[in-house]
């Protein structure tokens, strides 16, 4: 039971590519057998979709992903009866747990294998990113709607949570010594308190101010999370 066939309106590269990009979902029993993702898929994916014209083009294919490549309701349902037979025929609590484990495994739709693999390809996380930054831009301007992509918005956003959790995080100082491209970035997003100019910018990293961003081992070099502070001899009264 592979992909669902693509709607005869997707253009044959990007019917094709989405093919060849998402792994079919192996089955239970061989689930731990399967061969990993060519590699070569996933660059293939990241370089196909870069190279669409942001909007129209994009939602094409964040839309056909969500909706022909996302859980498959027949293994769900097949899972599901066996819970319920397990339960109702009272068989032993091993049996039940793996027919359990069975209906979770199905109810992994079929796009999260492909994000999978896109986060362990070098620049692949920077890319996932990208491209739930487009996915939420498209639900928010209804470029893009429907329960399919709001789910497949919502599995993005997990994935990303626990890829990103503290541990992976590192904690960085910022100095006027800092790559000049860190300190852009640092510039730019600072929505507060903007940076006035890099007069302005090198005091906030200069005597008694400290600057310390997070960054990901994935992503280095990229202030995910920007800390400012200001040392005092007493606790000040403004912020200003």
């Amino acid at each position: 039971r592979g992909p669902r066939r693509l709607s005869s309106g997707a253009s044959p590269g990007m019917e094709e590519l989405l093919r060849r990009s998402v792994p079919p979902l192996p089955p239970y029993e061989t689930k731990e057998k399967a061969p990993p993702p060519v590699e070569l898929r996933g660059t293939e994916f990241v370089r196909f979709y870069r190279a669409l014209q942001p909007g129209p083009p994009r939602a094409e294919l964040l839309t056909r992903l969500a909706r022909d490549f996302g859980v498959e309701h027949g293994r769900v349902a097949e899972a599901a009866a066996k819970v319920l037979q397990a339960r109702e025929q009272r068989r032993e609590p091993g049996a039940l747990l793996q027919a359990e484990d069975r209906l979770r495994y199905y109810l992994n739709p079929q796009y999260r294998g492909l994000f999978q693999h896109l986060g362990r390809l070098e620049g692949g996380l920077r890319f996932l990113v990208e491209l739930r930054a487009d996915l939420m831009e498209g639900l928010a301007s209804k470029a893009v709607d429907g329960p399919h992509l709001k789910e497949m918005n919502g599995v993005l956003k997990n994935m990303l949570s626990e890829w990103f959790c503290t541990g992976f995080l590192n904690l960085e100082r910022v100095t006027w010594q800092s790559p000049c491209e860190v300190l852009q970035k640092i510039s730019d997003s600072e929505a507060v308190h903007p940076v006035r100019n890099w007069v302005d910018m090198k005091r906030r990293v200069g005597a008694y101010r400290r600057c310390y961003f997070f960054s990901h081992c994935a992503i280095p070099g990229e202030p995910l999370i920007v800390l400012h502070v200001a040392l005092t001899s007493d606790i000040s009264s403004s912020i200003q």
